[in-house]
């Protein structure tokens, strides 16, 4: 068992250990109180003091361990949500590999105008369109994947990236059908730095 795994164990055996130990302090501390200021156990009504002050008392002790219980489980949940990330991109990465370059995020933004236009036309691919950019000075890229009608996240057939997407003032939808973007060694992925 790794460590990390065996110490997640110990925590687990600590808390639970904790839970009973204090279920116990209470009927100890409570048994004691009632029998001296409130009665013996056969007096009609001190079982049901006993059973709500032990119980009562129990839950505000079981407070603290609860919060920090919720704590370390958001924390592992977290923690393997990351992992599960991790290992899904690299299965991704090992099954399609497409070549990735890393931008500055600023450069692969459309402007606030263009993004507008987009996001009111259908989408070309799941979670975007495949565009065709048209730049300030008259440039054009063709098959440029913008995700959710912001970004630019992939171009087909370049290993470059010299543009700047802030300086973009028209794109087009292209049919991914007529294109046939399917080649995975093709496809520039942009990543934001």
């Amino acid at each position: 068992m790794s460590a990390s795994k065996e110490q997640t164990v110990w925590w687990w055996l600590g808390w639970i250990t904790l839970t009973i130990l204090t279920f116990f302090i209470s009927c100890w501390f409570w048994t004691g109180f009632i029998a001296k200021y409130v009665g013996p156990m056969d007096k009609a009504g001190v079982p049901i003091v006993w059973v709500a002050a032990v119980f009562g008392s129990w839950m505000v002790l079981l407070v603290p361990l609860i919060i920090v219980m919720y704590n370390k489980v958001d924390r592992a949940y977290d923690e393997a949500r990351e992992t599960r990330e991790k290992r899904s991109t690299g299965l991704l990465a090992s099954r399609f590999p497409v070549a990735s370059l890393n931008i500055d995020e600023t450069k692969l933004t459309l402007p606030k105008a263009l993004q507008k236009r987009l996001k009111r036309l259908p989408k070309t691919l799941k979670q975007g369109q495949l565009v065709r950019l048209q730049f300030k000075d008259g440039r054009r890229l063709d098959n440029v994947f913008i995700f959710e009608g912001d970004q630019v996240v992939g171009v087909y057939g370049r290993t470059d990236f010299p543009f700047d997407a802030r300086e973009a003032v028209a794109a087009e939808l292209m049919d991914p059908s007529q294109n046939q973007p399917v080649d995975y060694d093709k496809w520039l992925r942009l990543k934001g730095a």
